[in-house]
């Protein structure tokens, strides 16, 4: 069985929730030092992650945009279907 790391990747959606609830906890006046030290740390790695996920996404939807679209052949039966508005 593979060890288990505290980083395991993450959707970015829970990556953003985790990220909130670091920002809530680093808000809050009562959090120590060493604390707030491993929120940081913690929340910079989420940040990355989130930046590559973002990236990834955004490399996939260019290429969408990118590919060509098939086109529909036009059958007799989409012929009589058809009409002009002018």
């Amino acid at each position: 069985m593979p060890p288990r790391s505290k980083d395991k990747a993450k959707t970015f959606e829970q990556s953003m929730a985790r990220l909130e609830e670091i920002s809530a906890r680093l808000d809050n006046p009562e959090t120590g030092l060493e604390e707030t030290i491993a929120l940081v740390e913690e929340g910079r790695r989420l940040v990355a992650a989130s930046r590559a996920l973002l990236e990834q996404a955004e490399l996939r939807i260019n290429q969408l945009d990118v590919a060509p679209q098939p086109v529909a052949a036009a059958t007799p039966k989409d012929a009589d279907n058809e009409f002009s508005l002018i």
